[in-house]
C-alpha cells in the first residue's frame, strides 16, 4: 500500500511539473489559462476545473477559463462571483486560503450552479504571487469526497505555478491581463 501512495504522489507531482511546463512556454494569457484547465482536466479526470482572476477592484473573481462545457456557457455570459458572498470560489478569494467542500449539497458556501449540475465535491485554490491573490483555481468532481489534504497540497502547488506565469505575463502585457479581466475570457475551450 506504502508503495502505491508513493507512486500515487509521484505521479501528481509529475504531472503538475508537465502542466507548469507546458504553461510556462505560452506567451498569451487566455490560452495558458485555457491550457491549465484543459490540462488538469485531461491529467487529474477532474468534471470541471476553472481559473477565476480578480477585477481590478477585488470585488468579483471572473472566470477567465475553463475545460467543461458547463463552464463554456459561464464564460459566455461573463460569469462572476462577488468575493467574500457568492460561492466556495468567493470564499476562497476573501479567506486566501483552500476550502475543500465534500459534499456540496452540505456546504454552506456553496453555489448551486445549473451549469455544473454533476458537481458532488469541489476544492478552490487561492492563485497567490507572494502576498497578492490574483485569481482562484475551481475545481469539481462527480464524485463525493472526491479530494483531501494531499490533494490540496498537491493542487495548491499547481495553483502557485499558474499565478507565477499569470504573474510573470502580467508585468509583460498589462493590456491583455486587463482585457481579460474586463471583459471575461469567452474564448472557447483549446482542444
Amino acid at each position: 500500500r506504502r508503495n502505491e501512495d508513493l507512486g500515487d504522489k509521484t505521479r501528481k507531482l509529475e504531472t503538475i511539473a508537465k502542466v507548469a511546463r507546458q504553461v510556462t512556454s505560452i506567451r498569451d494569457l487566455s490560452i495558458v489559462l485555457t491550457t491549465a484547465t484543459n490540462l488538469v482536466h485531461e491529467n487529474f479526470g477532474y468534471y470541471h476545473v476553472g481559473i477565476f482572476l480578480l477585477d481590478e477592484r477585488k470585488e468579483y473573481a471572473i472566470l477567465a477559463a475553463t475545460n467543461s462545457a458547463g463552464g463554456r456557457k459561464m464564460l459566455e455570459r461573463g460569469h462572476q462571483l462577488k468575493i467574500g458572498e457568492t460561492g466556495i470560489v468567493g470564499y476562497v478569494a476573501e479567506a486566501l486560503q483552500a476550502r475543500i467542500a465534500l459534499d456540496v449539497g452540505e456546504d454552506a458556501h456553496f453555489f448551486n450552479n445549473p451549469d455544473l449540475p454533476e458537481t458532488r465535491s469541489e476544492i478552490a485554490l487561492p492563485l497567490k504571487y507572494g502576498s497578492t491573490t490574483i485569481g482562484v483555481l475551481d475545481v469539481q468532481s462527480t464524485n463525493s469526497s472526491a479530494f483531501n489534504a494531499e490533494d490540496a497540497n498537491t493542487l495548491s502547488t499547481l495553483a502557485n505555478q499558474i499565478a507565477i506565469v499569470i504573474r510573470n505575463l502580467q508585468t509583460f502585457s498589462d493590456n491583455n491581463y486587463s482585457t481579460i479581466i474586463k471583459q471575461g475570457n469567452r474564448q472557447s475551450s483549446i482542444k
